[in-house]
């Protein structure tokens, strides 16, 4: 989770990080930190609770000395958010301050060992440990720090790691900042006079072309020179350079009122650019001979959150293709089954989802990732790789990546049931038809729903809670309208197909409870559900089509495998709206952040 930045250049180093670090607030906002090296004197740390703004009331106006520093946005793990909390943390001398983005899994056995040690541990928070044990390696160094001498203490220091780390480190007396990872995303890039690390490429400016990525164990110097050490802090050559395709700065709200609502807006169009390249290439499997995937007889999906509710919707159309697929919760990935002849689908948004990424090591099938990065870890680790080009998702809910999921999963499933000629010739046309009208649904849904999503919004957004409910492949996209409004709203939500009321969760309902029913075949079933909870004094709100729909949906004449997806723009819309009512920031939502690097 979190976001980490460091500089060292030519110029000052205070509006390099800070510039960088609102480009990964995304990542974490629950509080945030700089440390400022001159080189000479000592390093300076200030921390803030809170964002950005909250940090800069605390900042120097001017630092032209300091032309090293780090900074972090954090999302708390171990600790609470606090100012005392906030990274960067020091060592016992206070010569040292460290970011790191991660979690420690033998933090309780460090902490006892620092404390046992004589070691001064200020908070809860299990980086500080980190920068404890460098402090130690770092004392045994004798004479002028310099880069080699640094990347072998630093080395050393995280050998006594276990779990997940990227660390930026400046030391007082040495002109330049250390770098090291392991299971966390870090790249690093040169600018003239400048050389940068980020968490990600969405903290690189323009200046920034191309980056590096440290792989596990690697440790880098950042100073007047870029130098690369392997894990026992040997020199080592550089990596090769890849170049940047997303940045943060071509986001902008282009008059939106907020991202949320520019990227729930450009689904339509990113729907349409994917199907477009991806449609023409399903039939007798062509599209699995272009990734390079092979015709495999099952497939596992594997996700997280909104993505996993995708990989429902994708194992329904593998289903209906009569390909045998099942859906593992990345974080459960334990209970999985190996099976021979399974093709494993990873789906991740942002591509270093954590629990997707170490499900993945208990596995030897062929992976094909399905994510909006294709530099990402995920991405690099994989067999094939399916980019959703969905371009920066900067709201923190998923909109327009959950969308391109379900199609790109479609196609994919599709173009197996091809392979093995599981649908005839007819039929498959007919999904391929239904697959390339997603595009234009999408487009007349988001017009027709969001001004009864906002009239419903502020109608019943002061309801503690809500019911979504739906049958068949409808079932995942009530799951995931319940989860926006989760997100956004932070009203309770409960999501289950409607079937399962009648054996308990009906007793939640009473006059007014709300229930999003969203429609889906068989229809007359769901009619049958809904009178049911009004009989009980529910508020019903239809999604789908025809007079009782409250949000109007653009669905096809027939049923789509995938099920419903032209419903999520109105659940969208409705959480957005109902949030915006409650006075929440939709694009920051609390206790959440984008990237989910942590398990």
């Amino acid at each position: 989770m979190c976001g980490i930045v460091a500089y060292h250049g030519s110029e000052p180093a205070l509006p390099a990080v800070l510039d960088a670090l609102a480009r990964l607030e995304y990542r974490g906002y629950d509080s945030t930190g700089v440390a400022l090296n001159a080189g000479s004197g000592p390093v300076r740390v200030f921390r803030s609770l809170g964002r950005l703004p909250e940090l800069a009331a605390k900042l120097p106006a001017h630092d032209v000395d300091a032309h090293g520093g780090i900074a972090h946005t954090r999302w708390a793990t171990h600790g609470e958010p606090s100012e005392s909390n906030a990274h960067p943390h020091r060592d016992c001398t206070g010569r040292i301050a460290l970011v790191h983005n991660g979690t420690l899994d033998n933090a309780s056995a460090l902490r006892a060992e620092l404390v046992a040690a004589g070691h001064v541990i200020k908070t809860e928070v299990d980086s500080e440990l980190i920068g404890h044990l460098i402090e130690d390696e770092f004392a045994l160094l004798d004479g002028p720090l310099w880069a080699d001498l640094l990347a072998e203490a630093t080395a050393s220091a995280v050998r006594r790691l276990s779990g997940s780390w990227a660390l930026a480190i400046t030391v007082e007396g040495f002109d330049g900042i250390v770098l090291a990872r392991h299971r966390s995303p870090l790249l690093v890039g040169e600018a003239p006079g400048a050389r940068m690390a980020a968490s990600d490429q969405l903290g690189f400016d323009a200046s920034v072309a191309t980056v590096r990525e440290l792989a596990d164990g690697d440790i880098v110097v950042l100073s007047e020179r870029l130098a690369w050490f392997d894990h026992t802090g040997e020199a080592a050559p550089l990596p090769e350079k890849w170049r940047i395709t997303t940045r943060r700065s071509a986001a902008t709200l282009d008059g939106s009122a907020d991202f949320t609502a520019k990227e729930i807006g450009e689904q339509a169009a990113g729907a349409r650019t994917l199907v477009d390249s991806l449609a023409p290439s399903i039939h007798n499997g062509q599209l699995l001979r272009e990734l390079g995937v092979p015709a495999a007889s099952r497939v596992r999906l594997v996700a997280c959150g909104s993505s996993a509710y995708a990989a429902q919707a994708i194992a329904n159309t593998l289903a209906c293709a009569g390909i045998p697929a099942h859906t593992v919760t990345a974080s459960e990935h334990a209970l999985a089954v190996a099976e021979p002849g399974t093709l494993t689908m990873a789906i991740s948004q942002s591509g270093e989802t954590a629990d997707v990424l170490t499900a993945l090591e208990a596995w030897r099938d062929p992976v094909l990732a399905i994510t909006n990065n294709a530099q990402s870890t995920l991405a690099r680790g994989a067999d094939a790789v399916l980019g959703l080009g969905c371009g920066p998702e900067i709201g923190v809910a998923a909109t327009k990546s959950f969308t391109a999921q379900v199609i790109a999963g479609a196609a994919v499933a599709l173009s197996l049931a091809a392979a093995h000629q599981r649908l005839d010739a007819g039929r498959l046309g007919d999904f391929e038809r239904l697959l390339r009208g997603i595009p234009d649904r999408l487009a007349a849904t988001s017009r027709e729903a969001a001004a009864p999503a906002a009239a419903v919004g502020a109608e019943l957004a002061a309801e503690p809670g809500w019911i979504f409910v739906s049958r068949g492949t409808g079932v995942p996209f009530a799951l995931e309208g319940a989860l926006k409004l989760k997100e956004l709203s932070y009203r309770w939500t409960e999501a289950l197909p409607a079937g399962e009321l009648k054996h308990g969760p009906i007793a939640l309902i009473q006059p007014g409870t709300p229930v999003v029913l969203v429609q889906a075949e068989p229809v007359a079933r769901l009619a049958v559900n809904a009178r049911e909870m009004a009989a009980r004094g529910a508020r019903i709100i239809t999604v789908g089509r025809g007079e009782d729909a409250v949000l109007p949906v653009a669905l096809p004449g027939e049923q789509a495998p995938w099920g419903p997806v032209e419903s999520v723009v109105a659940l969208q819309h409705l959480a957005r709206e109902t949030a915006r009512h409650l006075g929440h920031d939709v694009d920051r939502p609390r206790n959440l952040a984008k990237s989910v690097t942590v398990e």
